[in-house]
């Protein structure tokens, strides 16, 4: 019977399940199952095995891994966003691909690029991207598919010999940049214009481009947050419908990426926290006097000013809020570093001061002192120290790094696990770029990414619908909104010039709830989940997903007007079916690893004094897979 199920990983729901059945052993081996055990399919997810308990099974890494090797071929939107690539009408040189962050679009690109230059259909590859940090990331990314693409650094690099391209960025792209790519292709040519909105970010940088490749013979068009039209920006060689939405050729959004195992899970941790501060400007308006203080919670319902400043209360390092907030993500950490030892986490900063005073606080917690990645073309012309650390970061082991809007799009540190969302800037498409630094999978890692956020509604909004596997949508003020944060970064001249509140002081911060799969968990919740985890030995990083598992058992025992015992997590009839097909699974291993017949374990099993299955009780069940267990741990 084939299945229509397209998720290939286990949620943490199932998961749970398949730790409770194997008894927190390997269904393989039967040893203990260790933080990073793997949910594994009975019959392949590619021979048509469904992602159902029932054909699960908990492995160790060392028994799944024997079952067979990764193979380094495209994934399968890859695969079909590269099929309709070669759909396209003969005369059309315009694709577009939207794809959620961490999902290689990259490599996509590349593998189409290094297929047309194999079939001879273009001469040439250029790459245009957003930032002198990806313009070598994509060099050294090319290089990893066959293919020699130069960073252009001076004008004989857009057509150097022994390259079988460039990679250039669209600021390069302003002057006699746009008419050395033109010239380039002349010849056949694939353009692949990276983060494609950024064309948009000024009139010229749109003109340039389009004099740039527009004579090429295919442009590839990528995005990781699909936008509105801006008239007054309009960006070339895409289109919009009539609502003014971006039309996609092929779009790949989050949730399936996460169903596909091609993004990692990530859990918002909401933080609330109550702040004090003065309002100079505020005072007069109100009571006529000079100073007024003001106390708010952000949970409370607050207008934008009052959650600027609220926010500017809680992120000073001096006060409570902070502190307890990287201890938390600090302990989180340490539990992710039990299962992943290089596992990281990133603090993303408001300010160049705030950076430093967190990685202070940092090295008290850790003892081991964070680099802070600033850019300041004053101290940094071309983020050549930025970049320097962040691929040191990459490559190492350290724990924490700090930020101020230097990590976002396209920068790439597999092993972030934990994050603190530290800014102000509510937008979708910063959010969405900071998230994107966390979803990120390498092989043989099961967990969730974790990112704590101040309990501010924008946030949570936002939150909510990337769970939800919604589309974010830029209208022309969020937009002015991100231009206008750009340049906070070095810590200069700007709003604070003329902002006349003083922050007092903040509260130890309260956990608000947790987010997961578009269900929200209470604090009670969760603390109820650790404790489920704790007694039935269940790692409490699954608590999440426990506490939903819970609130459906306190549905269901509120339905039937029954109380049902504590330790139930699995109701019987699935304990049972599970019970019944681990059975199974068992006897056929040992079978093997014994070199005997199914049925002659099955014989050895009655004359043990176990039952037959069909007809034995979930207690007899549990006991027969015991007995099994210890015959494979002889």
């Amino acid at each position: 019977m084939t299945h229509t199920d397209p998720r290939r990983r286990f949620n943490s729901r199932e998961r749970t399940a398949l730790y409770l059945a194997a008894d927190g052993r390997c269904s393989a081996c039967g040893t203990e199952l260790r933080p990073g055990w793997h949910g594994d399919h009975i019959t392949p997810h590619t021979a048509g095995g469904p992602t159902d308990v029932l054909n699960g099974q908990a492995l160790c890494p060392a028994c799944n891994l024997l079952k067979g090797t990764h193979v380094n071929q495209l994934r399968t939107w890859q695969r079909r966003a590269t099929e309709l690539f070669y759909a396209l009408p003969a005369d059309e040189k315009d694709f577009l691909v939207s794809a959620t962050p961490g999902a290689g679009k990259t490599r996509y690109a590349l593998r189409l690029g290094a297929d047309l230059l194999s079939q001879q259909a273009v001469e040439r590859l250029v790459v245009v991207v957003p930032t002198d940090a990806l313009r070598q990331q994509w060099a050294d990314a090319a290089a990893g598919q066959g293919l020699s693409l130069m960073p252009v650094a001076a004008p004989e690099d857009y057509d150097k010999t022994g390259y079988q391209g460039c990679v250039v960025t669209y600021q390069q792209l302003l002057g006699a940049g746009a008419d050395l790519m033109r010239r380039v292709t002349r010849r056949p040519t694939l353009v692949v214009l990276d983060e494609i909105h950024h064309a948009g970010d000024n009139r010229s940088w749109g003109e340039a481009l389009v004099r740039a490749a527009e004579n090429a013979r295919y442009r590839l068009a990528l995005t990781g947050t699909p936008w509105r039209r801006d008239n007054r920006s309009p960006i070339p060689f895409v289109r919009y419908d009539a609502d003014g939405e971006v039309e996609v050729d092929y779009g790949y959004e989050y949730g399936a990426a996460v169903a596909d195992e091609v993004c990692r899970r990530i859990e918002f941790h909401a933080y609330d926290g109550e702040a004090r501060w003065t309002d100079p400007a505020r005072a007069r308006r109100v009571a006529g006097q000079m100073t007024v203080e003001f106390t708010a919670k952000l949970g409370a319902g607050m207008d934008d000013t009052d959650v600027s400043a609220a926010l500017d209360a809680l992120f000073e390092p001096k006060y409570e809020w902070m502190p307890k907030m990287l201890a938390h993500a600090n302990s989180m950490l340490d539990d992710l570093r039990a299962e992943v030892p290089d596992a990281a986490g990133l603090v993303v900063c408001e300010r160049k001061w705030h950076a430093h005073g967190y990685a202070a606080l940092i090295e008290k917690l850790t003892g081991e002192k964070p680099p802070v990645v600033v850019s300041d073309p004053k101290t940094d012309p071309g983020g050549k120290i930025a970049k320097a650390q962040i691929d040191a970061f990459r490559n190492g082991r350290s724990r924490w790094i700090v930020a101020v809007k230097m990590i976002s799009e396209g920068v790439d540190i597999p092993r972030l696990a934990v994050g603190v969302y530290a800014s102000k800037t509510q937008t979708p498409l910063f959010f969405r770029q900071v998230v994107g630094r966390f979803v990120r999978v390498r092989p043989d890692e099961e967990f969730n990414a974790r990112l704590l956020i101040p309990a501010v509604p924008q946030l949570l909004c936002h939150a909510r619908k990337i769970e939800e596997e919604l589309r974010h949508q830029l209208d022309l003020a969020a937009e002015e909104e991100r231009k206008a944060r750009e340049g906070d970064g070095s810590g200069g001249s700007g709003q604070g010039l003329l902002d006349f509140r003083e922050p007092l002081a903040a509260s130890d911060p309260i956990f608000d709830r947790a987010i997961l799969g578009g269900e929200e968990c209470s604090p009670e919740e969760l603390a109820a989940a650790e404790k489920e985890c704790r007694h039935r030995g269940i790692p409490t990083r699954y608590a999440a997903g426990v506490a939903s598992l819970l609130r459906d058992r306190s549905a269901v025992a509120q339905a039937v007007n029954v109380t049902m015992p504590a330790a139930a997590v699995v109701p019987r009839h699935k304990r049972e079916k599970l019970l019944r097909g681990e059975i199974k699974t068992l006897v056929g291993r040992v079978a093997k690893r014994s070199g005997a017949e199914p049925q002659d374990v099955n014989i050895n099993l009655l004359r043990a004094g176990h039952p037959k299955r069909a007809e034995a009780t979930v207690e007899e069940l549990e006991a027969t897979r015991q007995t099994l267990l210890s015959w494979m741990a002889e």
